[in-house]
């Protein structure tokens, strides 16, 4: 196979891996599971305004399975407790809008996944495994790094770091609320620190373990 080829196909598999990884542990992030544990944490801070646990478990899971399309369009709109709307108008919007995020993320996460397991595929029959093995090291490698950079940014520089990833996804001001909001009051700013970390953690072990099973194949192949 041409050489330039070969490195175009290289970098197009480690760009995959490295959205595959990350795009990974930010599923992990909406689940039931992952809103348990964190309310679960004795420092997970109660809420002010008098939700109890339960209240919260429930309203929370609603907007996770919302987000993740299994529950109707309109579903926020309609939640209401004690008589009154769960939602402010602005909060309905803003959740439309993250949705719309998650599921282009989701979409980009199934393509990259599908590519890279078609392009491993055509690399392996083609004859280039060492290729295959470099490229699977240096996403493992590239993802590592760049998450490890987002990670200390987030600790260091948490407001900076929200504030841009906001607004890099939404419309200026469109995600800013009171703090007697609902949308505060399920997550609130701890949940949002944690689930940094926590996405960060996940991908700097995948993408560790990635490098590690890159390396492993360049030495195995280069003793064939």
């Amino acid at each position: 196979m041409p050489f330039q080829l070969t490195q175009t196909l290289k970098l197009i598999t480690v760009v995959l891996v490295t959205i595959f990884i990350v795009g990974g542990a930010v599923q992990i992030l909406a689940t039931d599971s992952f809103l348990a544990f964190e309310y679960g944490k004795a420092s997970f801070p109660p809420d002010p305004f008098g939700y109890t646990q339960q209240q919260r478990f429930i309203l929370a899971s609603t907007n996770i399975h919302y987000v993740r399309t299994h529950l109707p369009g309109d579903e926020l709109s309609k939640q209401f407790l004690n008589g009154l709307p769960v939602y402010n108008p602005r909060e309905v919007s803003h959740m439309a809008d993250v949705r719309a995020v998650f599921q282009s993320v989701w979409r980009v996460w199934q393509a990259a996944f599908i590519l890279l397991i078609l392009l491993s595929f055509f690399l392996w029959k083609r004859g280039e495994r060492k290729a295959l093995a470099s490229a699977i090291q240096s996403g493992g490698l590239l993802t590592s790094g760049l998450i490890l950079s987002i990670a200390l940014l987030a600790i260091f520089g948490w407001q900076f770091w929200f504030n841009t990833f906001h607004l890099i996804f939404f419309k200026p001001g469109s995600w800013l609320f009171s703090y007697s909001d609902t949308l505060i009051r399920l997550f609130p700013v701890e949940f949002w620190f944690d689930g940094t970390l926590t996405i960060s953690g996940l991908s700097l072990v995948g993408g560790m373990l990635f490098a590690l099973v890159g390396w492993r194949g360049k030495r195995l192949l280069a003793d064939l």
